[in-house]
Order: C-alpha cells, then structure tokens, then sequence
C-alpha cells in the first residue's frame, strides 16, 4: 500500500491518495491537485509543476506505505 499526503507537498490541505500501484497514487494525486488546487498550480511554472511531479514520485519512492514519512 503506498499513501502520499498532499499536505507533504505544501498544500494546506488534508486529501490523502493511497492505493497498491505507484502508478495509480501519483495519478490520483496529481487529479487532486489539479481539480482542488487549479489556482496554485496555474501560478507555477512549467519547471516547477516538473518538480511537484518528481516530489510525488520521490515521496511516495521513499515511503513504508504508512503514510509517515
């Protein structure tokens, strides 16, 4: 089970995406972002949206599956 926090990745905002695929986690947290943080995400750059995307790959990379990191 792998679980990311989108408040690890400087949202104020308690929406957890798990599931047992990475794959399937990163998805449903990068629709989160882009459904419930559509303001914050259009003032970011290109690069920077390139490296919120790395951060989930990472995060959830690095994670037991707990949800702590």
């Amino acid at each position: 089970m792998k679980i990311i926090k989108c408040g690890d990745l400087g949202f104020k905002c308690n929406f957890m995406a798990a599931g047992n695929e990475l794959e399937e986690v990163e998805n449903a947290m990068y629709d989160h972002i882009e459904k419930e943080h559509k303001k914050e995400l259009q003032k970011m750059s290109e690069d920077d949206i390139h490296h919120l995307k790395h951060r989930i790959s990472t995060l959830l990379g690095r994670s037991c599956g707990c949800g702590a990191l």
